[in-house]
């Protein structure tokens, strides 16, 4: 097992996938922390992971001359490795990442953006290959629709809280998140379940049955 956080997140970086870490979250008792569904990555193949930067919006209806202010200092101190979480409540009406947004976080070497709301300018997104999970995609800028109101402040997509730090892994299968407190359990659990799974599949592979090879592994 490794020894610090940076550690783990830096052995896990490589090989995490949603699925082994949604399994060791529920071996350590954390059983609601799916995102859902409707939340996809723009490009799937690409792979969200690291640690949540968090920001919150509000509906509005008409023009403010200052609504980008919040979402770009957001965005400006965006640290390397950090995911940028913007929260609308589920409201797909709000559409708060794009292309220049992208480009921006992905100079500052973020490890990509989530949001419950919508994306736009997919043709660009995915050719930086910046990995941008979302609930919706729809041309619609924030204008009359949307304005930030808490940077790095607690959460919730879905049914799941989200804290800055805590840690956000998303892959084609879906998205979950891992409380900081946790992560250090959680993801050293889900590096074994990755190691175990290889030799799973290896066995299967050389022709072993699935019930030997579950009862030889314990895994599924």
């Amino acid at each position: 097992m490794t020894d610090s956080f940076d550690d783990i997140i830096a052995a896990a970086r490589p090989l995490i996938a949603s699925a082994p870490v949604c399994d060791a979250l529920d071996e350590h008792g954390f059983h609601r922390q799916i995102l859902p569904a409707s939340i996809r990555p723009v490009d799937d193949g690409t792979v969200l992971f690291g640690p949540a930067r968090t920001g919150a919006y509000k509906v509005i209806h008409e023009r403010i001359a200052n609504i980008y202010d919040l979402e770009i200092a957001l965005v400006d101190d965006l640290k390397p490795g950090e995911v940028c979480v913007m929260a609308t409540g589920g409201n797909t009406a709000i559409g708060p990442w794009g292309e220049l947004l992208s480009t921006r976080a992905r100079y500052l070497e973020a490890a990509g953006f989530l949001t419950d709301g919508a994306a736009r300018d997919v043709v660009a997104i995915r050719a930086m290959g910046f990995p941008v999970f979302t609930g919706a995609l729809s041309p619609a800028d924030t204008q009359y629709r949307g304005m930030m109101v808490e940077k790095d402040t607690a959460i919730r997509i879905g049914e799941v809280a989200i804290a800055p730090g805590d840690i956000i892994v998303g892959d084609v299968d879906g998205v979950v998140v891992v409380p900081r407190a946790a992560a250090l359990a959680v993801l050293s659990t889900a590096m074994g379940k990755i190691t175990g799974e290889r030799r799973m599949r290896a066995d299967l592979e050389a022709g072993m049955s699935l019930a030997e090879a579950f009862a030889k592994h314990g895994l599924l």
